[in-house]
Parts: structure tokens; C-alpha cells; sequence
């Protein structure tokens, strides 16, 4: 009899799903769990949100026919290593995506440092939001994703429009939910090493020109890789790199033909 991997032996994620007919923000009520000590596990689906949150605060569109939700994650990990969850996260709704998009037609990749692109459009949205412990640590993630299924905004695109496979919302949610518990584990016994290696393989833009907007500064550079611990490594003109660890990308020519 094999003896099973310390991966193998990890307890699964006791997933609790929680679904909405409209919340303002799946965000905001995983949120409101955190301070109550809910296990992690806990995940909450809107069918449709009137006040979705993304990134820097701007507003997430939620209409009827896509995929909302947030869940509550306990890793035991310092405030740090938590900027890794993106790339986790990224991997795993990537590889649940597999199934409906065929890379004989399509090209999937991941855009630095939390969206999906299809045929360089977007199809998904990660947003992640951490609460410290006394200790400098993480007491929980909440983590939120919005994922295009049958409806997509304008310079976006959708599941449906290019699968050949049928889709149904709930039964692919629990297909991302699998997806996640798989590269969670991984993360949590191997560290971050091997979802690196699965994220720059489908990096979206690597050796391309990229300008980092950050809060009061533009740096423009060569997107030549990520570090470690996810940071983006831009190569500046004299040959240096620069590490950026949040920040806005935008990839100038690259961008404008989809427009």
C-alpha cells in the first residue's frame, strides 16, 4: 500500500457555501465572519452584487450570469507571504478554466498581479483582503473573485462565448472550489516555489514594456519576471532591476490594440 504524500494527508478545506440572490458585496460579508472566529472555509455567493468591490476600492459590475464570491481563508502565514494568495489563487481559477477553454483556439494567461486574460481580454478578477493578528500576522484572508460566465463588460469577454462545453455557474463554482483546496495545500506544504513556476508559465506579457503606476510615481521598464515572493521585476533601461510590489501595470501598445 502507498503511503500517502504529507500533501495527500492534509485535511481538505471544509467548504461552506453560503449563496445570495443579491448582496452589495460578497467582500464585505465574508468580512463581517472574521471577527466572529469562523473557521476558514466559509464562502458567500451573490447571484448578483450592487456595491462589488475591486481593487484600490473601484467598483466591480455584477450582473445576473456570472460567478461572485468570497471566502474565508486562516493560513498560517506572515502579512508578507499573504500577497502570495493572488498568485494561488490565480493558478487554481486558471486551471479550473482548462476544461471550457481550448488552448488549440484561445490563449489563457495571467496578468500581473491578479486577472485573467483570454485572447487578452478579461475574463477574472481577484481581490484579496487581509486581517493582522497582535502578532504581525495573518488572522484571515478574504478572498474575492468575480469571473465572467455568460455576461462580460466592454474590453472583457466571457466563459460562455468561447467554450464549446457547456457551463453552469454552480456546478463550476464547485469545480473552482476543488481547483483551490489542490493549490492551497500545495502552497501550504511546498511554499511558494511551485506556484511560481506554474504562474510565469502562463505570465501574461513577460519581456514586454510595462509602466507601474504607483500612488504618486510612473516607472516604466520590461516586465523580466517575479521574485520570491510574487513582486514584479522590472528591467530599466541601465540594465537594473526594480522590484514593485503593488502596483498598477499597464502595457502601452499591447493594451491599445484591444481598444
Amino acid at each position: 500500500m502507498t503511503k500517502p504524500s504529507k500533501e495527500d494527508a492534509t485535511p481538505n478545506i471544509d467548504w461552506r457555501v453560503s449563496v445570495y440572490e443579491t448582496v452589495e458585496s460578497t467582500q464585505t460579508h465574508v468580512f463581517e465572519k472574521v471577527a466572529e472566529d469562523e473557521p476558514e472555509g466559509f464562502v458567500v455567493q451573490g447571484l448578483q452584487q450592487v456595491g462589488g468591490k475591486g481593487r484600490h476600492g473601484n467598483q466591480w459590475t455584477s450582473p445576473i450570469g456570472n460567478l461572485y464570491m468570497s471566502m474565508l481563508l486562516r493560513p498560517d502565514c506572515t502579512m508578507m507571504q499573504a500577497g502570495e494568495m493572488a498568485f494561488v489563487i490565480g493558478v487554481a481559477l486558471s486551471e479550473a478554466m482548462n476544461p471550457y477553454i481550448d488552448p488549440n483556439k484561445h490563449n489563457k494567461q495571467l496578468k500581473w498581479p491578479n486577472d485573467i486574460l483570454v485572447d487578452g481580454l478579461k475574463i477574472s478578477g481577484i481581490l484579496i483582503e487581509a486581517d493582522s493578528n497582535d502578532k504581525g500576522g495573518v488572522n484571515a484572508l478574504v478572498v474575492g473573485m468575480g469571473i465572467n460566465i455568460f455576461i462580460a463588460p466592454d474590453l472583457a469577454v466571457s466563459i460562455s462565448k468561447i467554450s464549446e462545453k457547456p457551463i453552469y455557474i454552480n456546478v463550476f463554482r464547485d469545480e473552482v472550489l476543488a481547483s483551490i483546496n489542490r493549490w492551497y495545500k500545495r502552497w501550504t506544504e511546498k511554499g511558494f516555489a511551485p506556484i511560481r513556476d506554474a504562474w510565469l508559465k502562463q505570465a501574461y506579457g513577460i519581456g514586454d514594456e510595462i509602466t507601474a503606476r504607483l500612488p504618486n510615481d510612473k516607472i516604466k521598464g520590461v516586465f523580466k519576471s517575479i521574485d520570491e515572493q510574487g513582486a514584479l521585476i522590472l528591467e530599466m533601461p541601465d540594465g537594473s532591476d526594480k522590484i514593485i510590489h503593488a502596483a498598477d501595470v499597464h502595457f502601452g501598445p499591447k493594451e491599445q490594440k484591444k481598444k
